[in-house]
Order: C-alpha cells, then sequence, then structure tokens
C-alpha cells in the first residue's frame, strides 16, 4: 500500500493534464448547414406525409430495453402507404430521448439495423453500472478524476464512446443525411430548461455539434445528479457572427400575450452574449454544465410538443400541416415510469439523505411527464374539434341552401393523429404489472428481465387503440 501511495503521490500532477472533450467552436454561423432536421433528406421508404415521432424516456437499462422492444415491433410492422410497401420503422422522422432511453436511440441513429444484431450484447444484456464502478476502482482513473477539468460524467462518457457507439461523432449522422433526426436532451443546470444536442441549439454557443461525440450527448442526457458530475461544454459568444431568428424579438415585443414565448427568449439571449434586455443586462456564460435530461423533461416529449404548436423551431411540426406536408402524424411515447415508493410512510423515522435525494429527483419529474402526455392528448383533441366544428357549419349552411354564403378557404387541415402510449399503467395483468414496477433504474438488470421488457414494449404497443387504428387505415 506504501509503494502505492507512493507512486500516486509522483503521478498526481500528471492528474491535471486530464482534460473534458472540448465542444469546437464554429468558424462561421448559418441557419442551413450542420446536423438540422432539414439536412436529412427523405428516402424512398421514409415520406413525411407519414410522420412519426417516438419519445423515449429515462431510467436506466429499463427505459432503455422497453424503447428497444417498442423498435422490434415497429420493424415488424408492415404498412402500405402511398402505394408502396415498407416498415412502419422506416417511417420514423424524428426520435426525441432522455436518459436510459437516449442509449437505444443514439444507437439505432447510428447503426439502424445493426442495432437488433448488436445492442442486446453491446448493451442491454451487459453489466454498464459494473463497468463504471470498476473505472472509480481503476488508480489510473484516480489520477485523471484529480483534475478540475475532469469528473466522472467524462470518465462515463470516454467508456460510453469506447464500448457502446465504436467512436461516432454527430458528424457520422450528418453525413449519413437520413431521417430519423436525434434529438438527444440534456438539462442545463443553471437554468433548468432542457438543451439538445442539435445543431440549432449548439448555434447558440457557436459551437458545431458535428465535433461532437454521440457519446457524451448520451452521458449527459443519462447524467444523474450527485452520482456524476455535471458534463461541461464551452460557450462562444458571439464569435461566429449569429443572427438570431425572427422570433426572438416577436417574443421580446409580446410578452403579456405569450410569456412561455418570452421566456424561452430570455434562455437563448442567456447564451448569445452580454446584452440589455430592458430589464437589465445579461452575463456572458462562457460555459455551460449540463445534467440529466430528465430534471427538465424526463418523458422527451416538451421539444416535439414545441414543434406542433409554433412556427419558431427550424422543424416545425405544425408549419408542415398547415401546408399539407403532413396526411397524417404518429406519436408514440416509451415511458419507463415507476409507481411512487410508499415504503417511507411504513416507519415513523425520516428517510435519510439517499431516500430523500431519491424522492426529489424522481418523483417531481414524474408528475411533470404525466402533464405533458396530457398536455399532447388535449392538443390533438382541440384540433379534431376545430376540423369537426369547421366541417359542422359547412354542412350546416348547404342544408340550409345559404347558395350566398361559402366556408372561407378550405378549412383547418384534416390531418390523421395518432397519439400511442407506452407505459406500465397499461399492463393488464396486475402481478405483472407490480413485478415491471420494481425493476430498478439502474444500468445493469437480469437477461429475463431485460427479456421481459422487450416483449412488454411491443405487446403495449399493438395493443393502443391509436395503434390499432393506424394499422387499419394503413
Amino acid at each position: 500500500m506504501l509503494r502505492i501511495w507512493i507512486l500516486l503521490t509522483c503521478l498526481l500532477p500528471l492528474g491535471g493534464c486530464a482534460h473534458y472533450t472540448i465542444n469546437p467552436k464554429l468558424d462561421e454561423f448559418s441557419k442551413d448547414t450542420g446536423y438540422r432536421y432539414i439536412n436529412l433528406e427523405s428516402e424512398a421508404d421514409n415520406s413525411e406525409s407519414l410522420f412519426v415521432i417516438l419519445t423515449f424516456s429515462g431510467g436506466g437499462t429499463r427505459a432503455a430495453a422497453l424503447s428497444y422492444g417498442v423498435l422490434e415491433k415497429l420493424r415488424d410492422t408492415p404498412i402500405q402507404w402511398e402505394g408502396k410497401t415498407r416498415r412502419l420503422l422506416d417511417e420514423v422522422d424524428v426520435i426525441s430521448s432522455i436518459s436510459g432511453g437516449s442509449f437505444t436511440a443514439a444507437y439505432y441513429g447510428l447503426f439502424r439495423d445493426k442495432t437488433f444484431e448488436e445492442f442486446p450484447e453491446r448493451f442491454l444484456y451487459r453489466d454498464i453500472e459494473g463497468g463504471l464502478k470498476g473505472l472509480l476502482f481503476n488508480p489510473a482513473n484516480w489520477i485523471k478524476l484529480a483534475s478540475p477539468n475532469y469528473g466522472r460524467i467524462d470518465l462515463a462518457a470516454d467508456y460510453y464512446d469506447r464500448q457502446i457507439f465504436k467512436g461516432k461523432h454527430f458528424s457520422d449522422l450528418l453525413a449519413q443525411g437520413r431521417r430519423p433526426y436525434l434529438m438527444i436532451n440534456a438539462t442545463d443546470m443553471s437554468v433548468g430548461a432542457q438543451f439538445t444536442f442539435v445543431q440549432e441549439s449548439f448555434d447558440l454557443l457557436c459551437s458545431d455539434v458535428a465535433g461532437v461525440p454521440v457519446a457524451n450527448a448520451v452521458a449527459a442526457s443519462s447524467n444523474f445528479p450527485v452520482a456524476f458530475t455535471p458534463m461541461t461544454l464551452n460557450n462562444y459568444p458571439n464569435g461566429c457572427r449569429y443572427v438570431s431568428p425572427d422570433w426572438v424579438a416577436l417574443a421580446h415585443a409580446d410578452t403579456a400575450l405569450n410569456p412561455s414565448r418570452k421566456y424561452r427568449a430570455l434562455l437563448h439571449d442567456s447564451y448569445i452574449g452580454e446584452r440589455d434586455t430592458g430589464q437589465g443586462r445579461i452575463k456572458n456564460r462562457p460555459y455551460l454544465h449540463l445534467l440529466d435530461g430528465g430534471v427538465a423533461d424526463n418523458i422527451g416529449l416538451r421539444a416535439p410538443m414545441l414543434a406542433m404548436v409554433s412556427n419558431d423551431p427550424q422543424w416545425s411540426i405544425v408549419s408542415k400541416i398547415d401546408r399539407g406536408e403532413i396526411k397524417k402524424l404518429i406519436v408514440i411515447t416509451v415511458d419507463a415510469r415507476r409507481e411512487p415508493d410508499i415504503s417511507n410512510d411504513q416507519r415513523a423515522s425520516a428517510p435519510g439523505l439517499l431516500r430523500v435525494l431519491s424522492s426529489v429527483s424522481s418523483i417531481p419529474l414524474d408528475n411533470y411527464s404525466l402533464d405533458t402526455v396530457e398536455l399532447l392528448r388535449t392538443e390533438f383533441d382541440y384540433r379534431r374539434q376545430v376540423r369537426d366544428s369547421w366541417e359542422a357549419c359547412g354542412t350546416l349552411l348547404l342544408r340550409n341552401q345559404c347558395q350566398s354564403s361559402v366556408m372561407p378557404g378550405t378549412g383547418p387541415a384534416n390531418t390523421g393523429l395518432y397519439n400511442i402510449y407506452i407505459g406500465f399503467s397499461r399492463v393488464q395483468d396486475p402481478a405483472l404489472q407490480q413485478a415491471l414496477y420494481q425493476y430498478p433504474t439502474t444500468f445493469v438488470l437480469d437477461k429475463s428481465q431485460v427479456d421481459t421488457l422487450r416483449e412488454i414494449g411491443g405487446e403495449l404497443l399493438v395493443s393502443d387503440p391509436d395503434f390499432q387504428r393506424l394499422q387499419r387505415e394503413l
């Protein structure tokens, strides 16, 4: 032991050389280049008129396996659309993911059908948690971790890069030039807002996401507070002649009309350098620190929801619907949420620190996720009601033979809407449901547990009423 400590003491100064992976600076801003939805082409088997969004929640290997089971069933679901037979999986346009679900999303985005050959052994059946703990007990890594610029999250990202994602960067996703568009979500620790690893977000930092390892995005997305250190990104404000989109100025002008949009504009401004907002100056933020994506949205649905109700995002879905480009919109939400743990209430003694941390870092997020699912249902119901009302008014005019009166335009888009929810609450067998709720939120599960989750993911998909309606119509 004395020799080990002498060796470590001699090598400790070298720890200062260890550094987190620095995201590259963007030399020149362009809203038309980089990893964006608009730069991913639709292939012969992917039509924008049938628009499919998948959202994968957090929840460790449990979430990854449930999401993987849904991918398997989509692969095995043949459809006919626009005169062609294809797999429903081939029609997926966007995958928005959080934490454990980001492993499945990223692997499929990078390796496509090879996922079904490789991912179970490379991740699902693997003791990832044991591998990470092994790194912490390696004296060579103690030297790295002694550096103020290298933390446990960087150690995890390097491990994921080597062992899971084969050194791939976002440049590899861009080079493929095809959908689905990956939206791997983390949380900006200082403001509590969602931060997505796409070029539209990195524009604000004057950084190029193409030079970022995909493993770093997944590590940030699954960066559970306390267990890991925050992930650092460099910000290069005003270093690329960035031009703010038009919606930002409009948002500052209509605070009373749309407060949430104004808040997004203030967040936007906080990244791009010091400026006067009329309510004081916003300081530069030369660095960002990212936590688990679940801190802001544990279901991955918030970013797609914004695109469904706003023209602000570059890939606005509501714009595509209004232009008649989308005929059917399918949103499949995969939620590996657990049932609340009430075991603390079986005793009078106050829960310990770890139980308190577990509760405050998970229960509010799960409640927030349920609100987001309900928000999507409400939005779809509203769109149906608006279309039904317009058609009812037209029928009334015809019935009363009001020849001088006609309905204006063509009316709201008659888009098919399918809200498909995959969650343990939909399991009909009470015993199986309780067993699933008890699966731990870790990065290691028994093979039998993984296989059960894969099977349940597929079964819940095909039993969903909206999915059954979609299959009939296709």
